[in-house]
């Protein structure tokens, strides 16, 4: 079954839920300050968002990428994603994009992760403890 090579091969944990739940409040907060929701841009959101948690995270280089992301520790990936933030920060403040358009394609990949979440604890059946 396809749906069994896009997700982990261990049960879904708390970490993983409390993602989905942030994923699920972020939604309604932000597409309320919206004047004009872009459909297209949402829709990229979503197939951006299903492709890179499903077959590219689970591919034998998201998986490296992944172990190596790991490896840094917590410290290192604090550094990384505050790193990664300072560069959409400086990035958004060159190229003026609308808003709206962001806004958009965000909440279609928070939707696809929401979505991703959803099918991944019912397909175990159950939320398990973060192990190792």
């Amino acid at each position: 079954m396809v749906l069994e090579t896009w997700y982990p091969e261990r049960p879904p944990t708390w970490t993983d839920v409390l993602v989905g739940v942030l994923a699920l409040l972020w939604i309604p907060m932000n597409l309320a300050s919206l004047r004009t929701i872009h459909w297209s841009w949402l829709f990229v959101g979503v197939v951006i968002g299903s492709v890179s948690l499903g077959p590219i995270a689970n591919s034998r280089a998201g998986k490296r990428v992944g172990r190596r992301f790991r490896a840094i520790g917590v410290g290192g990936r604090i550094a990384l994603i505050l790193s990664f933030f300072v560069v959409v920060w400086i990035v958004s403040n060159r190229v003026d994009v609308p808003s709206e358009v962001v806004t958009s394609a965000v909440t279609g990949f928070m939707t696809s992760m929401v979505l991703y979440l959803l099918v991944y604890v019912l397909q175990w059946g159950d939320i398990g403890r973060r192990t190792g």
